[in-house]
């Protein structure tokens, strides 16, 4: 039975993956892929009390995965960190609306001088890649199922942030 059989219900959950070398990694299981069994959990940086980094595991190298209990564990749901990115978003200068809306503005100018085909859509959001890749407010992250697409997009948004870092260090 694979690994995406086994364990998917754990996702989004605090838990700690069993290597075959017999250590553990502990973190919020994120995501298992289907076709591969490879493991993805956002596990805690150390550097800010809401800092985490993606973890992943090869399935080859997971003999099981644990679901750790929220009561003896430091670890929060997925929820419970979406939840928490959400008002750090809120508290963030950069998410007032004139603010985004100037963002929207030049990633737009953005794409178009990178020959990269977009749509505004009514809910705030930029369709790219005639609808295949979304990329919503306040526009740092994409959505998409083709992964190719995907980090060509990622790949474009850094370049964006590098850029707007570049033309206004203290904003960014």
């Amino acid at each position: 039975m694979s690994l995406f059989d086994q364990f998917s219900a754990f996702i989004g959950y605090p838990s700690r993956v069993q290597l075959d070398d017999g250590t553990s990694t502990d973190g919020v299981l994120y995501c298992i892929d289907p076709e591969t069994d490879h493991v993805a959990l956002l596990c805690p940086s150390g550097h800010e009390v809401s800092s985490y980094s993606v973890k992943i595991v090869l399935a080859h190298n997971v003999r099981g995965i644990k679901k750790m209990l929220h009561e003896s564990s430091d670890l929060p749901t997925l929820v419970a960190l979406e939840e928490e990115l959400k008002k750090d978003e809120k508290r963030n200068c950069l998410n007032d609306t004139g603010s985004i809306q100037r963002r929207r503005e030049k990633l737009g100018q953005f794409l178009t001088k990178n020959f990269v085909s977009y749509e505004m859509v009514t809910d705030g959001s930029i369709r790219v890649f005639g609808g295949a890749a979304t990329v919503r407010e306040p526009f740092h992250t994409v959505e998409c199922a083709n992964e190719q697409l995907l980090r060509q997009m990622q790949q474009l948004l850094n370049q964006f942030n590098q850029h707007q870092h570049d033309a206004f260090p203290s904003l960014v």
